[in-house]
């Protein structure tokens, strides 16, 4: 890697800790209090204008974790600062180095987990020249930048389905209606453990659906003889565990074990109108788990839940309107994963100078 250098990282950057945040200057809106690991609050002023580069100094996890705070944001004490000198390194570029040369290993391993200004000031780093930092942080944020949009167009098209149904279903109905149980018109189906779980695809083996899925759709396969397999329009509901009652739907493969599957009767061919009618119900299952150590969805609760039914043109229409904002999710999702796995592909292989990027 002929011009590239190593230096410490205390040569490119000047570290503070951020501030515990005081709490009559806390507010309900305003500017961003960012822990490091997601924004906490909002607060009636801001230490910087533009995003910086910020380390998780402590905490019960992910110390050494490296983030770009929001703009105007208040950062508090369990994050390092790193204001990097523009004229010798690329901020952007440092948030992804850090990304494959991960900074826990500076974790001093005491009884709380910390990294120090002192660690970060010692800490070795290998550094293309500057015009190279930038243009692979722009390869790269070019990818974040389209994940992020159509991540944000995945939620504007779920909020948009979820606020015609409400009109459409609870706000509009007045008294002309009337009402299913939900057992009526919806069959379940549990998920189970599989004896094996493999994170690349053979031949025989199909995706898994863990809870882990819905959030980083991370890949896992196993063998489907015997398990229960989703398609994209079948209802999944976390049945166990602290996130019991989220309801998803979008996602085919054998059903892991901490998973329920809805699916509509086959008299009733309305999966999207039935996921919108748990999904404006989930945090009333949420708030209405049974066990004490280990929470689990009430399944006769949800069996129980009145579903306004009545002009069933008016469900059909609901239906075809959704679908086709079901559709374009779905479409978007292929794109973020393709996308994800280039960016993942070119990550370390950019970071190491493998491949170069032409200036």
């Amino acid at each position: 890697m002929t011009e590239w250098r190593d230096c410490k990282f205390g040569e490119i950057a000047t570290f503070s800790y951020g501030k515990m945040p005081n709490k009559k200057n806390i507010v309900n809106c305003g500017y961003p209090i960012f822990s490091g690991y997601k924004i906490v609050g909002y607060y009636n002023s801001y230490m910087y204008e533009d995003p910086q580069l910020i380390i998780v100094a402590r905490g019960v996890g992910g110390t050494g974790d490296v983030k770009i705070s929001p703009p105007k944001s208040y950062i508090t004490n369990l994050s390092i600062i790193a204001e990097v000198h523009p004229g010798k390194a690329n901020k952007k570029f440092l948030y992804y180095y850090f990304k494959i040369n991960n900074l826990r290993e500076l974790d001093s391993g005491s009884a709380q987990s910390q990294i120090t200004i002192n660690d970060l000031n010692n800490y070795c780093i290998t550094l293309p020249p500057l015009p190279e930092q930038k243009a692979i942080a722009e390869v790269l944020s070019s990818l974040d930048d389209k994940i992020d949009l159509l991540t944000r167009q995945n939620k504007t098209l779920e909020d948009l389905a979820q606020a015609y149904f409400r009109k459409w279903f609870i706000e509009d109905i007045h008294n002309k209606i009337c009402y299913k149980r939900f057992a009526d018109v919806a069959e379940f189906s549990k998920g189970k453990k599989p004896r094996e779980i493999i994170e690349e695809q053979r031949k025989g083996y199909v995706r898994q659906i863990l809870i882990d899925t819905f959030d980083t759709d991370k890949e896992y396969y196993t063998r489907p003889e015997g398990m229960i397999i989703s398609t994209e329009t079948d209802i999944l509901m976390v049945m166990d565990g602290a996130s019991s009652g989220r309801v998803e739907i979008g996602f085919s493969g054998v059903v892991g074990s901490t998973i329920g599957m809805f699916r509509p009767k086959s008299d009733f061919k309305y999966p999207m109108f039935l996921y919108e009618f748990l999904k404006s119900n989930e945090e009333f299952i949420m708030d209405n788990t049974t066990g004490s150590a280990i929470p689990h969805a009430d399944k006769k609760l949800i069996f129980e839940l009145e579903i306004p039914y009545f002009q069933e043109e008016k469900i059909q229409e609901f239906e075809n309107f959704a679908l086709v904002l079901f559709n374009k999710r779905q479409n978007n999702r292929r794109q973020i994963r393709t996308l994800t796995k280039l960016r993942d592909t070119l990550l370390p292989k950019l970071i190491s100078g493998e491949i170069r990027v032409k200036m």
